[in-house]
């Protein structure tokens, strides 16, 4: 995310420039800039930043995964709790189930 903000300032930044000096500046500029973004070390840094950047964002998931299962069993055995009385946990349904029929027009 922080490359492609980068990147979008360093492109608003050289249109800038560019519209300032005239366009034989601005194609100085872009020719520079495309120079610099296909250099084989920035392109190999460029690499190495989105793997590490889709590790953390595997890690980051499955922890709010894991977050999120652990809080929804606790959520599930309070309401548990709550609807069978303080009890054990039962796993049965919770009687006679009534329907209301609504009245139609």
């Amino acid at each position: 995310m922080k490359g492609k903000v980068l990147f979008l300032v360093a492109g608003a930044a050289g249109y800038v420039l560019g519209a300032r000096a005239g366009r034989e500046r601005y194609e100085q500029i872009s020719s520079a800039a495309s120079r610099a973004w296909g250099n084989p070390k920035v392109q190999s840094t460029v690499s190495d930043l989105e793997g590490k950047a889709t590790d953390a964002a595997k890690q980051a998931g499955a922890k709010a995964q894991e977050k999120v299962t652990a809080t929804a069993g606790s959520v599930a055995g309070s309401v548990r709790s709550k609807v069978n009385g303080g009890g054990e946990d039962v796993e049965e349904p919770l009687g006679e189930q009534h329907h209301t029929r609504m009245p139609t027009d």
